[in-house]
């Protein structure tokens, strides 16, 4: 079993979390190779390494951003026959975890999940991204969810954190969350984009807008909706022209679980959707956040096998 283990997770706190987990789960054996990354760290060698003495079997020891990280240097180091034999556990070592919702008590260990059982693992789409950056058309991968708006705004915040976030991410990961989203919510403002989706073109000035394969996303929130893992579409939330006091009850009624299509609400499902504006707006995937004016999403069905529990 080959483990990567990010020590920079959930504000720098991740340490703590695996060292509290790590020996009960049998991670810290002989037949255990682990390889930590920090900022600016590659693990490409390792992966490689891993893969050519048929080590397929990988822990991601973080956060979303973490795993995020291991699958797009998968995507791009191996070859459509190893990819089909990698499968992917992890221990939620970061901040929020989405991977891992919703937590079980039978996956939990010091209030800390983990899916670890590679003899249960399943074959899941893959969420694929092309954009414009700087005149040239990069691409990324995630597993989780992305979103543009506010969402988005709030992961680029989150991710460059001022001194109280910083502080609030090693202490406490709900009270972080619910800070960088009320101050996203107050510096927020809606921007107008063309959206394409199922042979439709419609223009709309976009609040939030989730493109998902499971509903959770930072801390409690979560969309009214169930995705499915593996049928090839996203589940797509957009809310628009929402003003800041609508933000603020959106922002109560998906982190209580209560319906919110009363928001000026349009939900529909696809495996393809572009998005593309006059200015540069955030995208996030699985925690992570570029900068673009023009994107466009497509699912990549049953790509990876990923431990179910």
């Amino acid at each position: 079993m080959q483990v990567i283990l990010n020590n920079n997770s959930c504000g720098g706190a991740a340490l703590k979390k695996w060292a509290r987990v790590s020996e009960s789960l049998k991670l810290n054996n002989g037949s255990t190779e682990t390889f930590l990354v920090g900022s600016n760290v590659s693990n490409n060698e390792f992966i490689v390494d891993s893969i050519n003495r048929g080590r397929n079997n990988f822990v991601i020891a973080g956060g979303d951003g973490t795993l995020n990280h291991f699958l797009n240097d998968i995507m791009n180091l191996a070859e459509p026959e190893i990819l089909s034999k990698v499968i992917i556990g992890s221990v939620g070592i970061g901040s929020s975890n989405d991977f891992h919702k919703p937590f079980h008590s039978r996956n939990l260990l010091n209030r800390v999940p983990y899916k670890l059982n590679f003899s249960n693992a399943l074959y899941r789409d893959v969420g694929y991204m092309q954009f414009q950056k700087e005149g040239k058309l990069c691409e990324k991968y995630f597993l989780i969810n992305a979103s543009i708006g506010i969402t988005a705004e709030g992961n680029n915040f989150f991710n460059n954190p001022d001194p109280i976030l910083r502080f609030l991410k090693k202490s406490n990961t709900q009270s972080a969350i619910t800070y960088a989203a009320l101050r996203n919510i107050f510096t927020y403002k809606n921007f107008f984009a063309e959206i394409r989706s199922n042979n439709k073109i419609f223009g709309t000035n976009i609040s939030n807008m989730g493109i998902i394969k499971t509903p959770f996303f930072s801390g409690k929130l979560r969309y009214q909706s169930t995705p499915q893992l593996n049928n090839g579409l996203f589940d797509i939330h957009l809310y628009r022209s929402l003003k800041k006091w609508r933000l603020l009850d959106l922002f109560y009624s998906l982190g209580n679980g209560i319906c919110d299509n009363s928001f000026n609400k349009k939900f529909w499902r696809t495996n393809r959707l572009k998005v593309t504006s006059q200015k540069e707006f955030a995208v996030e995937f699985d925690g992570e956040v570029i900068t673009t004016k023009s994107v466009e999403f497509s699912v990549i069905p049953r790509l990876i096998q990923v431990c179910i529990n």
